[in-house]
């Protein structure tokens, strides 16, 4: 008994690391249904709404009013089962600046000062981030690449928080993709290079599946560096809903 329990005890942190990418697998799987399950609404709901709209501006073959009522009724049934996957697939979105007057000026300072409260940030958490994040500091950026740009920026930027958050020891690398439209979000892919200690990739991981996270982890290999440390690379779609949003940016 005592042995057996020694065994779970020194391999407590790699059992408990097994666990959460299991439960990680089947959130991914329910995820994908879900995505699925909403691009199909949206388009039944286009379908509704057409049909309606032909109803009410045709006047040869125009319907009863108790037809277009219950087309109606279908279509607001399909709202709001919409809206409740829309709302429950998660809580937070990367909050885009929009650069108006001076725009390769306005991103440069932008940029500037993000990146260097993103590393004091990390510094005090004692978190080691890579020298660079991979974006632009030298000259300026063409005016049409900026909405791109950061777009990117923000979702490394959120990532890089969670990753502090988590109290990752080391950020090795962290790469994004191109921005990919899928109906009616956005996709973001990024790759991931990390490393710690059991406890810190598996409170990563936690953080990674919390609800308020728009990240979904896509692949994910461990490999064990050293006694208690663990390194880490993960493939992340960031999916970013289209909402409404306000104007602006906040000082």
């Amino acid at each position: 008994m005592k042995k057996i329990k020694g065994i779970l005890k020194r391999y407590s942190l790699l059992l408990s690391l097994i666990i959460v990418i299991g439960i990680i697998a089947t959130g991914y799987f329910l995820t994908k249904k879900m995505r699925a399950e909403i691009k199909k609404l949206e388009g039944e709901i286009k379908t509704k709404y057409s049909q309606i709209t032909a109803y009410e501006t045709g006047k040869e073959e125009a319907p009863s009013p108790e037809l277009i009522a219950k087309l109606t009724r279908e279509k607001e049934y399909l709202d709001r089962k919409f809206n409740f996957f829309m709302n429950n697939f998660s809580t937070t979105y990367p909050v885009v600046p929009e650069f108006t007057l001076y725009p390769s000026v306005e991103y440069k300072e932008f940029l500037y000062f993000s990146q260097d409260r993103l590393y004091k940030k990390a510094e005090k958490r004692n978190v080691i981030l890579p020298g660079s994040l991979g974006f632009q500091t030298t000259g300026l950026v063409p005016p049409e690449q900026i909405p791109k740009l950061a777009l990117q920026f923000e979702v490394v930027e959120d990532l890089v928080n969670l990753i502090i958050d988590a109290g990752v020891t080391v950020v090795e690398s962290i790469t994004p993709g191109e921005p990919q439209q899928v109906a009616f979000y956005q996709v973001l892919p990024l790759k991931l290079g990390i490393k710690g200690t059991g406890n810190e990739i598996v409170r990563f991981l936690k953080y990674i599946e919390n609800p308020s996270s728009y990240f979904l982890l896509k692949n994910f290999s461990v490999i064990k560096e050293s006694e208690g440390l663990f390194r880490v690379s993960a493939g992340l779609n960031a999916v970013i809903i289209k909402k409404p949003k306000t104007k602006g940016i906040e000082g």
